[in-house]
């Protein structure tokens, strides 16, 4: 955790409780806990009912914009009927019993202290679980230096919320009369909106900080002064009247980036192309960064880049009904020149770029990206001598082959000279490169057969923030944590010897945050049994699945005999032929969390 702020505004008690990350659930009240139970259960009844009703076995692609009727239906057949009255009174036997509290009584009044304190801002750290205690007054003037660029946003006096959602009602209402726009979309995107601006908020950028200087504030926090955080600008649309537009217009734009050849879904796809890659012994290894990709395109040329990949998009498969051009473009130009939101009691809107925090941004700005790229690439010299290039989002790698350090310096200067806004650093070397969450390197491997190696990349500034496992999660989630770690050292690694060396010191510091040896053992076990290869797989998706019955109820320890109450009966079903044909599997059990330290002591707004 980095004290970026006076320690005199800081209690160590609060140090501590911030310590166990912002993931963290303290262990909740269990005043209303039964009658949680009892309200889910009744949802729960209502699908058995609605499942009895309108179930006729067919096997569908569920709707992406289909949203919960509350549809109420009558009472079910005999056997179903006697299951939720039997299981009600199992429910109305339960004893919840008082909940042992995960927290210290000092701690408990951190969490007080800390929602109280108006000379801080709590964040996350930009790309690691390190939590931040910024000083508000910097962070005010962090995001007020950002704002104060003309080219990027302009400060505003009025909302403009109203007139732009009855813009967008008026498109979207003659999309479906004209039968362009399907029911169940068109009832996502018109349902009532709140008539509010999004947030702008910051999240630290600890990883451009030289580690050193990390630790020297760590160490002695009144040199806090001696140093500036970077913030990436967030914009919160939950809940907007652009929130819903954004995810309707991001459906056909998705599926055009994923046939870009030069587009990376992940790491894992990077690994799996690495893999099959033999690299010539003098090649260079090279990264690339486009710096503030989001904010530094004009909103013509995003639209522009959708008109040029039409073709693309009318050809890919969508799971909803594709409009006209006409409407995507009119719907994009809305959202993208109505991005209005609040900062420190003050209304701003976009200018130039998207914000980060708008479901369609990643898409709309990799359409312009992939434009800008095969324009550099397409007029450079060389080009014939860069291979094996990729990108995912604004990072980028690629191999250079048979060529000289000034070559590469001179490709970045002539992209640089391509976009008024978009520029380009880079990173080259002839031994080794790291991408995204993978080093890639030339060690025996490579010597051997051609094929770079790979182990597991780890930023200077990551603090190893796992959840500790007093957390009130299921303890599903912290052997989740577990598995998935070690499942992706596993893909990142190609050198036994190594990977068994962060699996030991993945386990140190599990320990460390109170997960239990025998608990990581069983796991890593589990893991160790699977051949790498495996791990590398890409599994398809199902489109085409019958929905599966799902008892959905809030977490805590006191409610983790509730699968018992719920399944006693549940075999009875089987009697009655009817009911064994509908509930021929057992229901699926689902937790739904409490609110975590994020939720109690952190705001996208600012408290005045």
């Amino acid at each position: 955790m980095l004290k970026y702020s006076p320690l005199k505004k800081i209690k160590e008690d609060e140090i501590l409780l911030l310590s166990k990350g912002l993931k963290y659930i303290p262990s909740p009240s269990t005043k209303f806990a039964k009658s949680s139970i009892a309200s889910d259960f009744n949802e729960f009844a209502r699908k058995l009912r609605c499942k009895y009703h309108f179930d006729k076995g067919d096997i569908f692609k569920r709707h992406p914009f289909l949203t919960k009727s509350g549809y109420k239906p009558e009472l079910a057949n005999n056997a179903i009927e006697t299951y939720i009255f039997k299981t009600k009174v199992e429910i109305d036997n339960i004893t919840i019993n008082k909940a042992h509290d995960n927290l210290t009584t000092l701690e408990r009044k951190a969490i007080s202290s800390l929602k109280r304190n108006e000379k801080i801002v709590i964040r996350k750290a930009d790309k690691n679980n390190t939590t931040v205690i910024w000083d508000k007054t910097e962070y005010i003037n962090e995001g007020l230096r950002q704002l104060s660029s003309a080219t990027h946003f302009m400060e505003i006096a009025n909302l403009n919320i109203i007139e732009t959602n009855q813009k967008i009602n008026t498109i979207i209402f003659e999309m479906h009369r004209k039968g362009v726009m399907d029911e169940i979309t068109f009832k996502y995107l018109s349902a009532k909106r709140d008539l509010k601006p999004g947030r702008l908020y910051l999240l630290p950028k600890l990883h451009k900080l030289d580690p050193e200087l990390i630790e020297s504030v760590q160490q002695n926090p009144t040199l806090y002064k001696n140093v500036r955080i970077q913030g990436r600008p967030i914009v919160s649309l939950s809940g907007t009247v652009l929130e819903r537009i954004g995810q309707y217009l991001d459906k056909f734009m998705l599926p055009a980036v994923l046939k870009q050849e030069t587009h990376l879904r992940d790491s894992l796809e990077f690994i799996n192309i690495i893999e099959k890659l033999q690299v010539k012994p003098d090649a260079y290894l090279v990264s690339f960064d486009i710096k503030e990709m989001y904010n530094n395109m004009s909103h013509v040329e995003m639209i522009d880049a959708v008109k040029h990949a039409w073709p693309t998009i009318i050809k890919c498969k969508h799971t909803i009904l594709l409009p006209p051009l006409r409407y995507i473009l009119e719907l994009l130009k809305i959202v993208l020149e109505n991005n209005e939101f609040m900062f420190n009691g003050k209304f701003y809107k976009t200018s130039t770029g998207v914000p980060m925090g708008n479901s369609l941004s990643p898409e709309i700005t990799d359409l312009r990206v992939y434009e800008v790229l095969n324009s550099i690439l397409r007029t450079f010299q060389h080009k014939q001598k860069i291979s094996s290039l990729y990108r995912f989002r604004d990072d980028g790698f690629f191999i250079y082959n048979e060529g000289t350090d000034d070559e590469i310096s001179q490709f970045f200067e002539h992209a640089n000279r391509q976009h008024a806004l978009l520029k380009f650093t880079h990173e080259k070397s002839q031994t080794k490169m790291q991408f995204l969450d993978v080093l890639v390197f030339k060690g025996l491997r490579f010597r051997e057969t051609g094929i770079l190696d790979l182990t597991t990349f780890r930023k200077k500034t990551e603090n190893y923030q796992y959840l500790e496992r007093s957390s009130c999660h299921p303890s599903s989630t912290f052997r989740g944590i577990i598995k998935g770690e070690m499942l992706r050292f596993k893909r990142c690694t190609n050198d036994p010897v190594d990977l068994q060396t962060q699996y030991a010191l993945f386990s140190e510091r599990l320990i460390k945050r109170g997960y239990p040896k025998n608990e990581i053992k069983t796991v890593m076990q589990e893991v160790t049994a699977k051949q790498r290869i495996d791990t590398l797989m890409v599994k398809p998706k199902s489109v085409l699945q019958s929905p599966p019955l799902v008892f959905s109820t809030v977490f805590s320890r006191q409610k983790s005999h509730i699968k018992n109450n719920i399944l006693k009966h549940w075999d009875k079903l089987k009697d009655d032929e009817e009911a064994k044909l509908l509930f021929d599997k057992r229901p699926l059990f689902a937790f739904r969390r409490h609110k975590n330290l994020k939720d109690i002591v952190t705001s996208a707004t600012l408290n005045n």
